[in-house]
């Protein structure tokens, strides 16, 4: 009984386990969903676990959080095969057992290359060193610089459009203080148009999955292109920069295809936020990044409360009918749990 008492206080009402015996003679695999608190609601984690005991009910669900030991539940885990998920870096809980996927902030450089071998198309690009030079015939006449450092422009900050032939390299320490530029080397990329508004689609997948799918469109159009070179520089580029948006569902087969694609050139990381540009003067898709440090399970993230709020109930509703996200992520998470715990 004490040790069963400690399990619930871990689990903190995450998981019924009073629906079936934990340990019962059908129980043979164990599915652990590790969150961190603020990035994911539990409620979600619930809902996942409780279709996936409706699915197949010789696998059972440990929901706990990954920034503490979790020392009962850590040892019951460990009875039986175990399929460990993470959509953010586990930072306490160490498994001590089982398959262990979990999301990683990954180097940029090091994604758009993995991008690049699985055949996945993005933006051309190039690290901005002393001796770069950028011919327009080649990178056309505008291209966006941006820097290579997560921490300081996860928010848009230091991405530029600049036309091709202006593009000079800097020192870190002529940037101002407080710029990405500091912290790393600066990247320059193709400018992918995607019209007189700027539009990103983003797709959550969970191991190639795609949970929801959603473009995002600026209330307000870009710059134009015509614009005098200080301007130009001077303006936010950024889809995540801007804060007036339309908000709309998308289900273009290209699109989520392109995504499954860009997802399996990273298998390792279990959740991403796949972006996604499409050009509006030849229809072609490009993937910006994938962000896999964990941080995009938007459904419950508290990082996304407020626009959730601005989205309004039906919105957020969609976003979990769309694909049916809950039964979805259940079903992938069974049939990784069948293939791969041990």
């Amino acid at each position: 009984m004490a040790l069963r008492a400690s399990l619930l206080t871990e689990l903190r009402g995450a998981v019924d386990l009073n629906a079936r015996p934990l340990f019962g003679a059908d129980v043979t695999r164990h599915l652990v969903l590790g969150y961190r608190p603020g990035w994911q609601s539990p409620d979600d984690l619930a809902a996942i676990a409780a279709h996936a005991r409706a699915m197949d009910p010789t696998i059972s669900t440990f929901i706990l959080p990954t920034v503490r030991r979790n020392s009962v539940s850590r040892r019951l885990a460990a009875t039986r095969p175990t399929l460990v998920v993470s959509a953010g870096p586990i930072r306490v809980f160490t498994p001590r057992r089982g398959r262990i996927y979990q999301g990683q902030v990954i180097p940029k450089v090091e994604e758009l290359r993995r991008l690049e071998a699985a055949g996945v198309p993005v933006p051309r690009w190039a690290l901005l060193t002393p001796d770069l030079r950028l011919d327009p015939a080649e990178w056309g006449d505008f291209v966006v610089v941006k820097p290579t450092d997560i921490v300081t422009s996860s928010h848009g900050d230091g991405i530029q459009l600049m036309r091709t032939r202006r593009v000079r390299y800097q020192a870190p320490g002529d940037y101002p203080d407080g710029h990405p530029g500091r912290y790393g080397p600066m990247l320059v990329q193709r400018f992918i148009d995607t019209g007189p508004r700027i539009a990103a689609h983003r797709v959550l997948t969970l191991f190639g999955e795609p949970l929801y799918a959603v473009t995002d469109i600026s209330d307000e159009a870009r710059i134009p292109l015509s614009a005098d070179d200080k301007e130009l520089e001077r303006v936010q580029i950024a889809s995540q920069a801007i804060k007036a948006q339309q908000k709309v569902f998308v289900s273009d087969a290209d699109v989520i295809e392109l995504a499954r694609r860009a997802h399996a050139a990273i298998p390792e990381v279990p959740v991403k936020g796949v972006d996604i540009l499409r050009e509006a003067g030849t229809g072609a898709l490009y993937v910006l990044e994938l962000n896999c440090g964990g941080n995009t399970w938007h459904f419950s993230s508290r990082q996304q409360a407020e626009a959730r709020a601005e989205n309004g109930p039906e919105f957020e509703r969609q976003r979990y009918r769309q694909f049916d996200a809950m039964r979805t992520a259940a079903r992938v998470l069974v049939a990784k749990t069948r293939g791969e715990a041990e």
